[in-house]
């Protein structure tokens, strides 16, 4: 998912099959990389509180769910830019991920950005991810290929795409050593962070047990968004 206003959302709900198949843009393959294995909160959740230049603006939650050995994992943000009563912006993203033995299955989002709609959906098969957005081709992604929700993203290796809009990044999230972060109580943990360069450019950090504790980001309008567990 993304990061708040700086990354938006896209759509469409997937057909299976070789017909399906036949008409969709194939993307370079690449080995498959092993098993996501940690990043599931025992408790089951994870809540962030979301600021944008210091004010905050909203909560971003995921909500995981265990069936036999598949995860769900809902995800919702909420945000508002406002001053005083005056709205300046809103957004709101939603979506279902499935993972089973620790591999991507298949995802669905939507957003409404600031009052346009848009829809994610993809899905994992033989050949690979299938990939289908609002206003973008068909798209057949790696069969290792991640959504960048950011919870299972970091030291995977893999090919990873945009939750929000469909598109393959061209960026992977590296490894750049440990630091200290602060969470949104105020309380300092050690951490370990992972970078993604490009246009918008994202740290997510990871606690000891290797869960989601903080992301920081930069809008598209320069603006600085932290993400901070509560």
């Amino acid at each position: 998912m993304a990061t708040s206003e700086g990354v938006m959302i896209r759509r469409r709900h997937i057909l299976a099959g070789a017909a399906a198949m036949a008409c969709v843009r194939t993307a370079a393959r690449a080995s498959e990389p092993g098993p996501v294995t940690h990043g599931v909160p025992a408790g089951g959740s994870l809540a962030f509180r979301v600021s944008r230049n210091g004010c905050d603006i909203g909560t971003h939650t995921l909500d995981f769910t265990r069936k036999g050995n598949a995860v769900y994992v809902r995800i919702e943000a909420s945000f508002r830019v406002h001053f005083g009563p005056i709205t300046f912006y809103r957004y709101h993203h939603q979506g279902v991920e499935q993972w089973r033995d620790g591999r991507f299955v298949a995802l669905d989002t939507q957003t409404d950005d600031n009052g346009s709609k848009f829809e994610v959906h993809a899905e994992r098969g033989p050949a690979g991810v299938l990939i289908r957005a609002t206003g973008l081709p068909d798209q057949l992604a790696p069969p290792g290929a991640l959504p960048l929700t950011h919870w299972a993203a970091a030291d995977t290796g893999a090919r990873l795409f945009n939750p929000q809009d469909g598109t393959l990044l061209a960026e992977t999230l590296q490894g750049r050593g440990p630091c200290t972060v602060t969470l949104a109580d105020g309380a300092k943990i050690p951490a370990t962070r992972f970078a993604l360069a490009g246009a918008a450019p994202i740290d997510d950090y990871y606690d000891g047990g290797k869960l989601w504790a903080a992301l920081d980001a930069v809008g598209r309008d320069g603006s600085r968004i932290t993400y901070r567990r509560l």
